[in-house]
């Protein structure tokens, strides 16, 4: 392979030619230092441009937005109604159907007392350091039926006295 000055032989005979690299018209550079930034932010967030839109426009993150307002002072305008303090009233959930122990009389959870003694059975069993199987096996074997099904299951055991380990929590809590 033989050189001449910008220019460069390959195997085949073929020359490449090598040009100095150009400065792009219509590429900018931006070197912005932490005080350009913040400017840069401030200004374009009191044009009224968004957080998101900001980040966007200077291929920044949202939070490095939000963060550099902070260092300049600026106060975040708020954006949904839980921050700007308005009433926001959650829906309600639906019960559809009663956990086992319980009934629903016109949408309110009562006590069965049908099914309450057996529930307390789970419970003592569970206490006295029962497992999940032991009980189910123990309650087939007695006889016991669940609500719907022809007999009872591991998991809805399990189901039942992590909603009393739950219940439990919220009585302690509020009690």
């Amino acid at each position: 392979m033989e050189r001449t000055g910008k220019n460069r032989k390959i195997g085949c005979g073929c020359f490449i030619t090598y040009e100095p690299a150009q400065p792009h018209d219509s590429i900018q550079i931006i070197a912005l230092t932490t005080q350009g930034i913040i400017q840069k932010v401030a200004e374009l967030y009191k044009k009224g441009l968004s957080t998101r839109a900001i980040a966007t426009e200077l291929k920044i993150s949202k939070t490095a937005v939000i963060n550099q307002l902070n260092k300049a002072d600026i106060p975040v305008r708020t954006h949904s109604n839980n921050q700007i303090g308005t009433k926001f009233n959650p829906r309600k959930k639906s019960i559809k159907n009663a956990p086992y122990g319980y009934c629903l009389v016109k949408g309110t959870l009562l006590p069965d007392p049908k099914e309450q003694a057996t529930l307390q059975l789970i419970i003592n069993w569970w206490k006295q350091g029962m497992s999940f199987c032991a009980i189910t096996r123990t309650l087939n074997a007695k006889k016991i039926k669940p609500r719907k099904s022809s007999h009872w299951s591991q998991p809805t055991v399990g189901f039942i006295i992590k909603r009393h380990q739950d219940i439990t929590k919220l009585e302690k809590k509020h009690g």
